[in-house]
């Protein structure tokens, strides 16, 4: 079975997070999901521990029938051998699915096709303007799925 790879910080798991799962479950592969920058928390940019964003995948994926496996990585901060250093931990895989303009590029360098999805609602489907509207008492819960919302109602970031 070919293996779809999805990196990203999940801080938190979005709607755009959704639809590259989507993406990956529609071509029938098994999805290899990264969690990018594992070994931060509890900071502005990255608020949630791994665990935790784990559990905000699992809530998501075990609603569909798919194959799925979840990989912590902790940066390295050098883009250069990012790539090579995420081979190390993962299985073999086929292809990449990201809106990151550098995933993409760091992926498509590697040798990586790299499938783009249509970026739907971008601008409120992305971790920083989703943490920006908890962090100001606005809407959010919109912007992830309802176990993804559930799971942070949860958690003490304090």
């Amino acid at each position: 079975m070919k293996r779809g790879l999805i990196l990203g910080r999940f801080q938190p798991l979005h709607m755009g997070h959704l639809s590259l799962f989507e993406s990956v479950i529609e071509k029938k592969e098994e999805i290899i999901v990264c969690i990018g920058s594992s070994d931060k928390k509890r900071t502005k940019e990255n608020p949630y521990n791994a665990l935790e964003r784990t559990k905000m995948i699992e809530s998501v994926l075990s609603r569909y029938r798919c194959e799925y496996e979840i990989f912590e990585i902790p940066d390295i901060n050098n883009n250069e051998l990012y790539v090579k250093h995420l081979e190390k931990i993962v299985p073999k895989f086929h292809s990449v699915y990201s809106g990151n303009s550098l995933v993409k590029e760091l992926f498509e360098i590697a040798g990586y096709p790299v499938f783009v999805p249509e970026l739907i609602n971008r601008e409120a489907w992305q971790g920083v303007s989703i943490r920006q509207a908890m962090k100001d008492g606005d809407d959010w819960e919109m912007n992830v799925p309802p176990s993804v919302a559930k799971i942070i109602s949860e958690i003490d970031l304090s």
